[in-house]
């Protein structure tokens, strides 16, 4: 099987990295057992679990609510962590570096300078 597909964090996101065991049976990611809900018996994932179990299946700070609370967090500011797929940076951000071949040829071109008259 492939690695664990959970991500894991608060502020910045990081790949799991354990070897999965298994696929959610919500969303159909390779899990790892430490990212299986067990309030859904080790069928779901973490992050489906916060969404679409009753809070009253889960306790007070386990790690189900701990995902409820990260997704209810990022909805009701707008954060978006760094890590988590989405880019930080968009095209006009990082438009000045895409063309570094043009750059470097124009670089070489002699154009006189402030002497030349």
């Amino acid at each position: 099987m492939n690695a664990c597909m959970a991500r894991k964090g608060f502020l910045t996101l990081s790949d799991c990295g354990s070897m999965a065991v298994t696929m959610c049976s919500n969303c159909g990611r390779a899990m790892c057992p430490a990212h299986l809900a067990p309030q859904s018996g080790f069928t779901m994932c973490l992050d489906c679990a916060a969404t679409n179990l009753p809070q009253d299946q889960t306790n007070d700070y386990d790690d189900v609510w701990a995902r409820r609370y990260r997704n209810d967090y990022y909805s009701s500011t707008g954060y978006t962590p760094a890590g988590s797929g989405t880019p930080y940076y968009d095209s006009s951000d990082t438009g000045a570096f895409n063309d570094r071949q043009r750059d470097a040829d124009e670089d070489d071109v002699d154009r006189g300078g402030f002497g030349a008259s």
